[in-house]
């Protein structure tokens, strides 16, 4: 068996799961700098160590509701798809549990944004997780941005 190691994350009324091959580092929130002509779902740039990530908005995202986690439960999960990190603020940060390929179906085939996200659902004893696909969470930000920009009148640089 090829068993994987997942970990839960609260987004609003949404639990969700990353592969813990995905995670670099669950941090605390820090200071974001705002970046113009982007599209609202990018929070902007964060500095970690000297390196400089984008944050995304997964609430804004998902068109969530208000969180029940407080303030103090807020976390930034860095994640790394490729050569590319993207940092992900969530409100909470769940347990680890542990998933073979066998568990994982194929994400509904439906056209919600959150189905955009996910590479698939894995099905655990007593619920069903979204894997959320960082690859397709920067791809996704990265079409909105340069949509944003576009019709704002600025040209793509190639």
């Amino acid at each position: 068996m090829d068993e994987q190691i997942g970990i839960t994350v609260f987004v609003g009324t949404e639990e969700l799961s990353v592969s813990i091959d995905d995670v670099q580092e669950v941090i605390e929130p820090v200071p974001v700098l705002s970046v113009p002509v982007t599209h609202c779902f990018f929070t902007g740039l964060i500095s970690l160590r000297g390196a400089i990530i984008p944050l995304v908005d997964l609430h804004s995202v998902l068109h969530e509701s208000p969180s029940r986690f407080t303030n103090k439960d807020k976390k930034y999960i860095i994640c790394r798809s490729g050569q590319k990190s993207i940092a992900i603020d969530i409100d909470s940060v769940g347990d680890t549990f542990s998933f073979t390929s066998d568990q994982v179906s194929a994400p509904a085939n439906d056209k919600t944004v959150l189905q955009q996200l996910v590479s698939g659902q894995i099905r655990l004893a007593d619920r069903e997780l979204p894997l959320l696909s960082i690859a397709r969470v920067i791809a996704y930000t990265s079409k909105l941005n340069a949509k944003q920009r576009e019709q704002l009148g600025y040209l793509a640089v190639h």
